[in-house]
């Protein structure tokens, strides 16, 4: 595309982590002065800007997910444990419980329920009401550009509207624009570091329900994850899953302290077994299975929250187990 005689841009990614909140701030504020002025450019020239600055973007951020991410967590004391598996076998069901059961733990330790999967059915399970996800916050800057302090101050106030009993509720959602959607992930991997993993207002735990499948595994979206749990349904797909989740996060270099694989409702001794080879092949602790539940069956058809399920439940009692088996072990 001709560009006329304005003096060239150069935008460069280096592959190296910024090593401060300051060094972050800056290279995200190259990036922003570079966008605005390739959007003042086109203007200039008639040109429609909503694909050109999706592509620009997409690059941008794929050049600093290139960065390496050991160490990403260094100094934080936030615990942030994530459910990934494929879609179906309940991930989002068993990170509900988790939350509930951490919450149970003495000290009424501070949560964080984060929904980074789009189709946002974490809240559902848990019976939140009147919040407002990260998708319709960002709407409003569709087709332009995301301001950072102005990003960072309402990604702040979104916390504190979204405060529910016993935990804090950050669900993702979707925006309409895919690459404004996108452009979200590295300012929200920035705010999570300075507003949320770190300093006198951080929480004790964040229980993160992933996307289904292993693309938050390849686009390192689970960088700040330190435990986590793969749901397993015991399937071939399923197991597949498992098995292509350790494999990608051990080639794109994910620095996260602790997996555990959990089959869920499946009481076929010689599908457990076979998980549980697999979870020996891999080098993944196998914390065992959450049997099936009617009680929780019915909270997923009509719509309940797993606090209404009662302390003797099947499935949050095991839950229960797992849940003090993960927290006497130590991060890295």
């Amino acid at each position: 595309m001709p560009m006329g005689e304005e003096e060239p841009m150069e935008l460069e990614i280096k592959k190296e982590s910024p090593s401060s909140k300051e060094e972050r701030e800056r290279v995200e504020e190259i990036v922003e002065k570079n966008l605005n002025r390739v959007i003042e450019i086109l203007r200039a020239k008639d040109y429609g800007i909503i694909e050109p600055v999706k592509s620009i973007r997409q690059e941008v951020k794929e050049g600093l997910e290139e960065a390496p991410e050991v160490g990403e967590r260094r100094g934080l004391e936030t615990r942030v444990i994530g459910f990934a598996g494929k879609g179906g076998v309940g991930k989002t069901t068993l990170a509900a419980l988790f939350i509930r059961a951490i919450g149970e733990e003495e000290g009424s330790p501070s949560i964080l329920a984060m929904d980074s999967d789009p189709n946002t059915c974490l809240p559902e399970m848990l019976g939140s009401q009147d919040y407002e996800t990260l998708g319709d916050m960002v709407e409003k800057y569709r087709g332009a550009t995301l301001p950072i302090q102005k990003f960072r101050q309402e990604f702040a106030s979104l916390l504190l509207r979204n405060e529910q009993e016993g935990y804090d509720l950050l669900p993702m959602g979707r925006s309409e624009d895919q690459g404004c959607y996108c452009m979200v992930n590295n300012l929200l991997r920035s705010s999570f570091r300075d507003e949320v993993l770190k300093g006198s207002y951080a929480y004790d735990y964040v229980v993160m329900d992933c996307e289904a499948g292993i693309e938050h595994i390849s686009r390192k979206t689970s960088a700040i994850v330190s435990d986590l749990v793969i749901i397993t349904d015991g399937s071939q797909l399923g197991m597949n899953t498992v098995r292509n989740i350790r494999e990608v996060g051990r080639k794109v270099k994910i620095d996260i302290d602790n997996f555990y694989v959990v089959v869920n409702g499946v009481e076929d001794e010689e599908i457990i077994k076979d998980v549980k080879n697999l979870s020996d092949e891999l080098k993944i602790t196998f914390l065992g299975t959450v049997p099936y539940d009617d009680a929780v069956k019915k909270l997923s058809f009509r719509g309940g929250s797993v606090f209404e399920l009662s302390e003797d439940s099947r499935a949050y009692s095991k839950v229960k187990e797992f849940v003090r088996t993960m927290l006497s072990r130590d991060q890295k």
